[in-house]
């Protein structure tokens, strides 16, 4: 089966403090920016780190910025992501950036893991009790 073949363009994100985000999207304009704003307002951004950077100072400062636009595969889109996530220390990718050249179980165990450390002390025990019982 060939690989599906997209244009998507590359966009980071500066946080207040510095911090930064590296993404991609097909959507046009800034449609996905718009989402990252909107999923932080209703405290439920994915990226804990992005969470509270919005939570302790907002969102005024941010700066959306786009990168480049490219076309190819996944592991094409992939490795370009990847590239900027590694070459910026600041970089708050947790999921994809800094894994998206891994094996899919790889992936996965890195995966739960980060479930695990994103679960409150007491969401972590009530998981590892719910887990004991099965």
């Amino acid at each position: 089966m060939k690989p599906k073949i997209t244009t998507e363009r590359h966009y980071k994100i500066t946080l207040t403090g510095g911090s930064t985000y590296y993404g991609r999207t097909t959507q046009s304009g800034n449609k996905r920016y718009d989402q990252h704003l909107s999923t932080v307002r209703l405290d439920t951004h994915v990226n804990k780190h992005i969470q509270e950077v919005y939570d302790k100072y907002g969102y005024d400062d941010w700066v959306h910025e786009w990168l480049s636009t490219e076309t190819g595969d996944k592991q094409h889109h992939d490795k370009i992501e990847y590239g900027y996530v590694q070459a910026d220390p600041k970089a708050l990718n947790i999921d994809t950036g800094k894994y998206s050249l891994l094996g899919r179980g790889e992936y996965e165990k890195v995966q739960y893991q980060h479930m695990l450390d994103n679960m409150s002390p007491e969401e972590l025990e009530e998981y590892r009790r719910k887990k004991r019982e099965s």
